[in-house]
């Protein structure tokens, strides 16, 4: 089965990356650069799953993190979930208590573990 990712990632060629990958394992897959981008993607639809960069910042003045991207989309479909990539150590357990977060990821993200992450959730 395949899922409805929203990859937000702030550097391109790892957001270009996941989004090739991803859509040539079946995956239907939309990118967006920033935090606003994001949430533009999930007003306009739904997604399975939300492969989230937590070093993407808000911008103008407003004090969001990705986290808050994933709640966001939890109001129009509550069984979203989260993959949260980091390139911290510090922080993982914190992101998995956060309702939806089901895997944090170190970076580089290895592929076989993402996809390991995703069959899980496409069952």
């Amino acid at each position: 089965m395949s899922l409805s990712i929203l990859v937000v990632e702030r550097e391109r060629h790892a957001r270009e990356g996941l989004r090739v990958i991803l859509s040539a394992d079946g995956h239907d897959v939309k990118v967006a650069a920033d935090m606003w981008a994001g949430f533009a993607a999930i007003f306009s639809q739904p997604y399975d799953l939300l492969l989230l960069d937590d070093n993407v910042q808000s911008e103008r003045h407003v004090t969001l993190n990705v986290l808050d991207l994933l709640r966001f989309a939890r109001r129009y479909e509550p069984n979203t979930s989260a993959i949260v990539i980091t390139s911290f150590d510090e922080g993982a357990y914190g992101y998995r208590m956060e309702e939806g977060v089901v895997a944090v990821l170190q970076k580089p993200v290895e592929l076989t573990r993402l996809r390991g992450e995703l069959e899980a959730r496409s069952r």
